[in-house]
């Protein structure tokens, strides 16, 4: 089967982010779908309570003002100077006309037994057709009327309030009324919906619309406005009866490409009801800044971590391109040599562990050494005793100085097969981790006892001496030792024993110290 290469130029191998790309996109989109799915679930909520809110507010304050003008009507009525007959209508007027601007009425009139009004500087008027008064009279039963045209103008709306008057027999000798402006109701609806997405309609006994800060059309029904959408767990025949029940509810409903959710009441010692609706979008939108934020960040995480992700890669890349720099060398040795039969196999092996290990001292690199002793830590025999020596030759720079760079060569690659030797004795590995500083982990030692015993030996064998060009050189090492524990990672054990051979530099060279915990 023939295989594939892509390279880049100079022939490194190079790794596509494209489908790491693909699943970043993805996750981001699918995260902001479910932050979406969250925000319209939020908003639901907050949809509902900012109804019920707004609903509680407009009810408290326009049911507080039909109480306060009943009270205060109920509390006149109560006087003999208002009930009895036999004053003079002026004298009750007078004081009335007193009264009315110090509550912040429209008016407050008295009415007698004829149902004749009577007001300061008029003359007085008849009210018999009014069918409220009809009522009063004749049940004696305090009425709130819905709005209405009055006053000279004939074009100004209220809203009035009328108690009867009683004699101490029980007869019903006239009535006290007063008007509640029409505009100071709107204003307390308009204070209730607020500035966005909530829109508040008082509606009349006739379920026809009084007041709405929907711009609702004055007297249109209520039902007809209603029917035009799509209602959710009621119809609009069912909710008229709610209404007529003077029942509170709430349902939902889709009118005009939005969705609302709607919550009713009834204004007490009135036939009035409150209808509050919030719509769903207004609501949601105030989320939307919130979902910006996380949507925002959100992409921002996944731009840094395929950053990272892509350094990553890069740094592992460099050392695949190394391996594979020397398995295309071995390609051309093995499969292009004319005389395949004198192959050079040393360096065959050199070749295959190019990037593995040391070339100059046949031990594994740094990386590789972090690498295999983690892995060696975790699969050693836990009741052997494991320890980590950090090797350092005291005199290499000496070395270099008096025989040249060839015999530091020389003492490099002695101190590689001295420590070689323990690694297989031991079962353990050793390391190049710096220009003439090795690292050895053993994992085969029975006991600290043997541990001293080896260090001993080991210290005796490196202070030695090899020959270079008809001389000979002296060698002498520093090791710093660590002892494993439980818990404790191959790191921390490299730096502790860096730290004890830093002890044995400070106190005269060429011997061991254990770290002690």
């Amino acid at each position: 089967m023939k295989r594939e290469k892509k390279c880049i130029k100079g022939g490194k191998w190079k790794i596509s982010f494209a489908p790491i790309t693909r699943y970043s996109v993805v996750f981001c989109t699918l995260f902001m779908g479910i932050a979406f799915l969250g925000g319209c679930v939020l908003s639901t909520g907050r949809l509902r309570s900012e109804t019920e809110a707004a609903l509680t507010a407009s009810h408290a304050q326009i049911s507080q003002k039909v109480a306060g003008a009943v009270d205060l009507l109920e509390s006149l009525a109560s006087l003999p100077e208002y009930y009895d007959p036999d004053i003079p209508p002026i004298d009750k007027v007078k004081k009335l006309d007193q009264i009315s601007p110090y509550f912040g009425y429209m008016m407050i009139c008295y009415v007698d037994s004829d149902i004749t009004v009577y007001s300061d500087g008029a003359e007085p008027a008849s009210l018999a057709s009014r069918d409220y008064m009809q009522q009063l009279f004749s049940t004696g039963r305090r009425q709130v009327t819905d709005s209405f045209a009055a006053g000279a103008d004939g074009v100004t709306l209220n809203y009035t309030v009328a108690v009867p008057l009683m004699d101490q027999n029980g007869q019903i000798t006239g009535c006290l009324f007063c008007a509640i402006y029409f505009d100071e109701v709107v204003d307390i609806l308009r204070q209730s919906a607020g500035n966005g997405g909530t829109g508040i309609t008082l509606v009349g006994s006739r379920g026809q619309v009084m007041s709405s800060t929907d711009a609702l059309p004055y007297g249109e029904s209520i039902m007809n406005t209603l029917r035009k959408g799509v209602l959710f767990g009621t119809t609009a025949d069912q909710l008229e009866e709610q209404l007529l029940a003077a029942s509170p509810g709430a349902f939902w409903s889709i009118r005009d490409g939005n969705l609302y959710y709607t919550a009713y009441q009834r204004v007490e010692n009135t036939s009035w009801d409150i209808l509050c609706s919030v719509d769903f979008w207004s609501t949601f939108g105030k989320t939307v800044p919130a979902l910006g934020l996380v949507a925002g960040l959100t992409i921002l995480g996944c731009i840094c971590l395929l950053w990272f992700v892509r350094r990553y890669i890069a740094g592992q890349m460099q050392i695949v391109d190394m391996l594979v720099h020397s398995v295309e060398e071995l390609e051309k040795r093995v499969y292009q040599d004319e005389r395949p039969e004198d192959v050079d196999f040393q360096e065959v092996l050199r070749l295959t562990s190019n990037g593995l290990s040391d070339s100059l001292t046949g031990v594994v690199t740094r990386s590789v050494f972090l690498n295999q002793g983690a892995a060696l830590l975790k699969k050693a025999d836990p009741q052997k005793l494991k320890a980590l020596c950090f090797v350092d030759m005291d005199n290499l720079k000496y070395i270099n100085d008096s025989c040249g760079h060839a015999g530091g060569d020389i003492a490099l690659k002695s101190l590689g097969y001295i420590l070689r030797e323990y690694e297989k004795k031991y079962d353990g590995v050793v390391g190049r981790y710096g220009g003439d500083e090795f690292v050895v982990l053993l994992t085969g030692l029975d006991d600290e006892q043997e541990l001293r015993g080896v260090l001993d030996g080991l210290v005796l064998r490196l202070q030695s001496s090899v020959q270079s060009g008809g001389q000979s050189i002296p060698v002498q090492c520093s090791i710093g030792v660590a002892v494993y524990r439980p818990g404790i990672e191959l790191e921390q054990m490299i730096a502790d024993a860096d730290e004890a051979l830093y002890y044995v530099k400070q106190n005269g060279k060429g011997y061991y110290h254990i770290h002690q915990n």
